[in-house]
């Protein structure tokens, strides 16, 4: 007989490779999704010239 009270229920571990992918290759994934879609918002664009705006 169990010493715990109350209903227990067993839960299996996981796996290596589901720890790896988890905890490692997401969050990296994620990381590099966002930090490439904050560059591509933020960089500088090409200034366009225009004959109206601009005098030569």
């Amino acid at each position: 007989m169990s010493r715990n009270e109350g209903p227990i229920v067993e839960i299996p571990g996981i796996s290596v490779l589901e720890t790896v992918v988890t905890f490692f290759v997401i969050p990296t994934v994620m990381f590099v999704a966002i930090s490439v879609l904050a560059y591509a918002m933020s960089k500088p664009k090409k200034v366009k010239t225009s004959a109206i705006t601009v005098i030569e």
